[in-house]
């Protein structure tokens, strides 16, 4: 009579046993489709580009360079998606950001506004300005065997469907 009992609690924990194993398998199927569908939606979005290395501390200005607002309350990222180029308020703003702390590190900086046109030898159409001129050229993502020796970064924001504003920072040759 005493053997009953046991096989009773055994069958007990088999069950539970099992039921944690499936519950466990669900999890582990949620979690890798909710990876997949987000790997997949961060494939398709183009919103953002970074490249494979950044200097940090110029991204984050360039973000904040996009979010100041003028004497009227107008965010710089507003005037870029509605304007044609750079005005003398964004302009002059980005000139004393980016000349004034990057211009010492970096052999060529611009920041302007390409287009998804190709122009120059397949580069991206840009918009010369009268505070950066002509972006530079050649600036390509070059992948380097050390990533202190990088030729150069570049951060780009969509701003409409084939408008950008971009920041390239070139290192010296």
């Amino acid at each position: 009579m005493r053997n009953k009992p046991q096989i009773k609690n055994k069958r007990a924990q088999v069950g539970e046993t099992v039921t944690w194993i499936v519950a466990t398998v669900i999890i582990i199927v949620i979690l890798a489709i909710s990876l997949f569908v987000s790997s997949f939606y961060t494939r398709t979005s183009k919103d953002l580009d970074f490249s494979k290395t950044t200097d940090t501390l110029a991204s984050k200005s360039f973000f904040s360079y996009l979010l100041t607002k003028d004497a009227e309350g107008n965010i710089v990222y507003e005037q870029l998606k509605n304007q044609e180029n750079l005005n003398e308020f964004n302009g002059n703003l980005g000139k004393r950001i980016f000349l004034d702390f990057y211009a010492k590190g970096y052999g060529g900086l611009w920041v302007g506004i390409i287009t998804n046109k190709p122009g120059y030898l397949g580069e991206p159409d840009s918009l010369k300005n009268d505070y950066f001129g002509e972006r530079p050229k050649n600036i390509k993502q070059i992948e380097s065997k050390t990533p202190f020796m990088n030729p150069g970064v570049s951060e780009k924001i969509k701003l409409k469907e084939n408008k950008f504003i971009e920041l390239v920072l070139k290192r010296s040759e």
